[in-house]
């Protein structure tokens, strides 16, 4: 997939593109995409992701929301989808004064000649949030423009719209099976994997620690198993703690939960590589404990509950998932 950063003219000789921030990459925004993918084949043209690299209320409000993905998992989501072209912008104070119709015109356009543009439902871009799907309907139908518009209908999910504020609230209240089945995937952290005190290591645990994106979503405070995906692509099955330590430490609730994943049968350095780490099923709530002793007993008892829920997992791909994914009329 090839991968701009700044809009300039004639980036795309022609493009069918999916326009929006697609934090998570949930199954609503894979049908923004996959109708973009199906156009660029009808038209002969690249199929092409319009999007930003932080969210835009970073600027506009001075804070980003929690995100479920940072920018280079959404780019290897997009690639999975057959994207062959994205332009990740920058939302500056220039972009942010642009007016809808200019938005259209400089970066849809001039920059990706789009002859087709798949949005969401409610999708809104240009100053102040005034451009929608009408209006790109509206512009696409000038004889000096003419590309066609497509909104996708919303998502449900067990009556429900599937949205990445939805899971966002399932991922906090630890829900990261509800989180799965509204993503059509494990949630997944995606940091770097930094130094900690070696802790883990003195007990017998040796963790991975996450370095996580200051805006990143976290799980609720607790004990996960899941799966480590490492830089040079292997997998291993992890054990994941979420939280302040509180066993060895007064816990700071001002503070960022600490991520740390114990990689099951495996002893190798990492430091400084990149990890993806995704989140099967709860274990329990953080807690702390009397002794060192009680806390390694508990720890042998987490990863015994892990194995038995990865095996529950892998005998579960045997069977055809039923999903109760349907559009909203």
């Amino acid at each position: 997939m090839e991968i701009f950063y700044e809009a300039k003219p004639g980036l795309v000789a022609k493009s069918a593109i999916a326009l929006g921030f697609f934090d998570g990459v949930h199954p609503g925004h894979k049908l923004v995409i996959s109708k973009a993918v199906e156009e660029a084949k009808a038209l002969g043209a690249k199929a092409g992701v319009v999007t930003f690299k932080d969210h835009p209320r970073s600027l506009t409000r001075g804070q980003s929301p929690l995100l479920l993905t940072v920018i280079e998992q959404r780019l290897e989501l997009f690639a999975e989808l057959n994207v062959e072209v994205a332009l990740v912008l920058s939302f500056t104070e220039e972009l942010c004064r642009l007016s809808p119709r200019q938005y259209v015109e400089n970066v849809l356009i001039e920059s990706m000649n789009a002859r087709s543009i798949s949005v969401g439902h409610n999708h809104h871009f240009g100053k102040d949030a005034e451009g929608d799907a009408n209006l790109l309907k509206k512009i696409g139908q000038e004889k000096e423009h003419e590309f066609t518009v497509h909104s996708a209908h919303m998502l449900e999910f067990k009556g429900r719209e599937v949205s990445s504020s939805r899971i966002r609230d399932e991922i906090q209240a630890g829900n990261v099976k509800n989180a799965e089945d509204l993503l059509g995937r494990s949630f997944a952290l995606w940091a770097g994997i930094i130094r900690g005190d070696g802790r883990g290591r003195q007990l017998g645990f040796p963790t991975a620690n996450l370095e996580t994106y200051q805006y990143q979503v976290l799980p609720k405070t607790g004990v996960y198993a899941g799966v480590a995906k490492l830089q040079n692509g292997e997998s291993k099955y992890c054990v994941i703690n979420v939280g302040f330590r509180p066993t060895f430490k007064n816990p700071d609730e001002a503070a960022r939960p600490l991520v740390e994943a114990h990689l099951l049968d495996f002893n190798q350095d990492i430091y400084d590589q990149k990890i993806e780490v995704q989140f099967f099923q709860q274990l329990r709530d953080e807690k702390k404990f009397a002794s060192i002793d009680q806390l390694k007993s508990q720890i042998n008892i987490d990863i015994d509950q892990a194995k038995i829920a990865f095996s529950a997992r892998e005998k579960a791909k045997l069977q055809e998932p039923n999903s109760s994914l349907s559009h909203a009329t």
